[in-house]
């Protein structure tokens, strides 16, 4: 007996066990019962028409059923058909998988377990006769693994699986239709998430959903579509205007999440919650989102919304004054509601709406915040906010926000007008320090940084930002030990609950994403950092905007390049740049996107890869000129022209020459050296470099600078990767000592590797016995890219840094009878 809700995928699994009974040479007896025979005896043995079945309608003594019989829903069923089953089961006379449907939690529609038919299936598994498989809801590491198992899951990035995870609601049966959804979006050039704001009424997707909503009470579904039309309503305020009980059962049913904030800020399941104002009409739900900002505005002493303040906001702006109650409304509260929903829409980047509102509140009152929201809607920044001239726009509204507001201040000595001083002094100095980043002067931009985290008076999320600062800039210093002290103190903060005021779903994947560059540059296993991102991946699709996707999908891209999956990386940096203006810095999005490229070109992907650097305007900083200049040297090596890769190695080389950049300058003087065209100065720079820093890569270069021998001067691309590849067995973010987690890991993948193709057997057997990609080439009659690739993926499985250990590990693993077999094939 396999029992599950509707959506809990139990019809999908009678029919698999059934295809696999069939292949298995089974005869299988599907019964198909129907609401046209529940009320004819026997109705459904006879649609059958299967002479052994016929045989138990007299409940005599007969010979077993030799085929078994699969009945995929007993509510269906007939009492004679059902009994005489239960007789047969009972009896040892036929074998019989059957489905049952249950119902979730809060489900109105409950399956009668008295009614005739039910019972006397159940009283099989309660008398032993059946074994009762009960199928739990999908979890969202299920959820995830079934996305690989369809085709063309590949284009979709991490943000679009968590947030299909999240819309499918624990049901296989939206989670099946929802992926189909999606890579067709994706197969189109769309955004998936953005189609799915629009489903087809008469699709699959939209009829599962049907089935899916209804069995919802009243309440949820009221919860549900109220909610959604009331972003980010406050908990507390939630539980004024909705249900309780059904506020409380949503959260602890995954259809509503609450975010780590203090004020709770609620978000629903947007699918879901758009089919319940479906069903319940949007006539009834905007008499809901009414009847709330009536509620607010009467007891606006009492207790204040933002998020109804914006619906308030949006019906006068729809109504006019003449149709609404606003002309009604006493002028400061017009203006406070004219200020929330100005903030709200500058914040999401809607000027036109934002310069609307904050207009009809100046008709009530003038008052300085609206007149700031005017000027930040029509992006004119003057002179009264001279300290945030420099700023990014998401910082500048900050900081005049927060510099108006103190100027406002009936107390002197207010701690807003301190904290809008020292934000705007970490402001300045956070753009100083990336300026000397740009100029590779990493020692001032981390002692700059560093002060910047001196200014104790500042806001919680201009303190992060000050931590993760000189925590990256201490990575690129090569001072690894003091960069972990500073990244300890930021996953202090993204951990605190409640989350401090200020900190959003952007602000923490930011750090998380400067974090795993930090991670990536010093050559220290990033895995705990991605488990992390992986973790808030899950919360953004919850909770975040568009902006929060493009910077998570811009992290994931990081996190997929230095685990060495450069076609994912890229995917997930196409789909984050097509969402919305990159919330980034134009220098952050350079580094990343050659970070990309640098992994593509050691794949094999030379076109992709000279396609993104060619794209790229390095400007006059002379960090994005060394960068570009790298990534040109990998590119060179990779199409064989090593005589100019060697001079691109030369060129990147001069930048790093004297500065303050360990991290860059360790990989420098590793490819002058692999391209034998260091001078004996520069080798023992890289050795005093090893020494006076603790960057995990500074040993691996002298490792592999020692172990290099005089025949490598042709060096394939492979060779160039320094640090290895993040493993998903290692120690990760904040280890003491990431470079033994490596090894570690590396050695775990060794003993357990993944299977090799025959093809990469043989070629890293070749490359073990001395041979070069060039040579191997020729010999099995490949192109070097081809070969290339082979070694690139082998290495990726077995764990393998460099194409040196790749051949020895699986030459170590060799088989007495098949010398071309891998480590695995030995052990058999």
């Amino acid at each position: 007996m396999v029992a599950g809700p509707r959506g809990s995928g139990r019809s999908y699994l009678l029919r698999a066990v059934a295809a696999e009974l069939e292949r298995h040479g089974m005869q299988v007896i599907v019964l198909r019962p129907s609401a046209t025979l529940t009320d004819v005896p026997f109705g459904v043995l006879d649609a059958t028409g299967h002479p052994e079945l016929d045989a138990l309608r007299t409940g005599r003594p007969a010979e077993p059923v030799r085929d078994v019989v699969i009945l995929d829903d007993v509510d269906a069923l007939d009492t004679a058909t059902a009994a005489a089953l239960a007789r047969a089961v009972a009896s040892n006379r036929l074998t019989a998988l059957i489905g049952l449907r249950t119902s979730r939690a809060r489900s109105v529609d409950h399956p009668d377990d008295a009614d005739v038919v039910r019972r006397a299936m159940l009283d099989l598994w309660l008398d032993g006769f059946a074994r009762r498989v009960d199928l739990r809801e999908l979890s969202d590491d299920d959820a995830l693994a079934l996305i690989d198992l369809f085709p063309d899951a590949h284009l979709l990035d991490s943000t679009t699986r968590a947030g299909l995870v999240w819309r499918a609601d624990g049901s296989r049966t939206l989670m099946r239709h929802l992926i189909l959804e999606a890579t067709a979006a994706a197969r189109s050039g769309k955004d998936p998430l953005t189609a799915l704001r629009n489903v087809a009424r008469q699709s699959r997707l939209a009829m599962a959903l049907e089935r899916h909503v209804a069995e919802m009470p009243r309440t949820d579904l009221e919860s549900l579509a109220g909610i959604r039309r009331l972003r980010h309503l406050e908990l507390s305020v939630a539980t004024r205007l909705f249900d309780a009980e059904s506020v409380a059962a949503l959260l602890e049913g995954g259809q509503m999440h609450a975010d780590s904030s203090a004020h709770r800020r609620l978000t629903v399941n947007d699918l879901l919650a758009a089919e319940a104002q479906r069903q319940l009409g949007s006539e009834h739900v905007d008499s809901l989102v009414e009847a709330a900002g009536a509620r607010m505005l009467a007891e606006a002493d009492v207790w204040w919304s933002p998020a109804i303040a914006v619906s308030i906001a949006e019906r006068w702006h729809r109504q006019g004054s003449d149709s609404s109650v606003e002309g009604s409304t006493p002028p400061a509260i017009r203006a406070r509601i004219a200020r929330d929903a100005a903030r709200d829409a500058n914040d999401r980047g809607d000027t036109a709406h934002a310069a609307a509102y904050a207009q009809a509140g100046l008709n009530a009152v003038d008052d300085p915040l609206l007149r700031l929201e005017a000027a930040l809607a029509t992006r004119v920044v003057t002179n009264s906010w001279p300290d945030a001239d420099h700023a990014d726009p998401d910082a500048q509204r900050r900081l005049a926000r927060s510099r108006v507001e103190s100027e406002n201040s009936d107390d002197p000595d207010d701690a807003v007008r301190g904290s809008s001083c020292a934000d705007a002094r970490v402001e300045r100095l956070l753009t100083d320090s990336a300026q000397f980043g740009a100029d590779m002067d990493w020692a001032r931009a981390a002692d700059t940084a560093t002060t910047a985290i001196g200014e104790t008076d500042a806001s919680p999320v201009q303190h992060l930002r000050a931590v993760v600062a000189a925590g990256t800039s201490e990575a690129v210093r090569g001072r690894w030990a003091v960069a972990q002290r500073h990244y300890r103190a930021t996953e202090r903060i993204l951990d605190a609950r409640p989350q401090p005021e200020g900190i959003d779903a952007k602000d923490r994947l930011a750090a998380i994403m400067f974090m795993l560059a930090g991670h990536q540059l010093a050559g220290a296993d990033g895995t705990l950092l991605q488990r992390r991102l992986e973790r808030e991946l899950a919360t953004t699709a919850r909770e975040g905007e568009v902006a929060d996707l493009t910077i998570a999908g811009i992290a994931a891209a990081i996190s997929y390049t230095a685990e060495g999956s450069p076609a994912r990386s890229q995917r997930e940096l196409i789909t984050a740049a097509t969402r919305s203006p990159t919330p980034v810095s134009p220098t952050d999005g350079t580094m990343v996107a050659l970070g990309v490229a640098d992994e593509l070109a050691m794949a094999g992907a030379v076109d992709e890869a000279r396609a993104i650097i060619d794209s790229l305007s390095p400007g006059q900083a002379p960090l994005l000129r060394r960068s570009i200049a790298y990534v040109e040297t990998t590119i060179l090596t990779a199409e064989g022209r090593l005589d100019e890769a060697r001079e691109a190695a030369r060129a990147t080389a001069e930048f790093s020459r004297g500065g303050t950049a360990a991290a860059f300058r360790i990989r420098d003087l590793f490819r002058l050296i692999a391209f034998s065209a260091a001078t004996a100065e520069e080798i023992d720079e890289l050795v005093q470099l090893a020494a006076v820093t603790d960057l995990p890569l500074s040993s691996e270069a002298v490792r592999r600078v020692s172990a290099r021998t005089p025949e490598e001067g042709q060096l394939p691309v492979d060779d160039l990767r320094l640090n290895a590849l993040w493993s998903g067995e290692g120690s990760g973010g904040t280890g003491a000592n990431d470079e033994s987690s490596d090894s570690a890991s590396r050695s775990a993948t060794h003993e357990h590797p993944e299977e090799l193709t025959p093809r990469e057997r043989e070629i890293a057997l070749m490359a073990h016995e001395g041979l070069t990609n060039r040579e191997i080439a020729t010999r099995l009659f490949l192109s070097i890219r081809t070969v290339e690739s082979h070694v690139y993926q082998a290495r990726m499985k077995v764990g393998a840094a460099t194409r040196r250990e790749l051949g020895r590990l699986i030459a170590e693993g060799r088989s007495a009878d098949d010398p071309r077999l891998g480590a695995r094939a030995s052990r058999r």
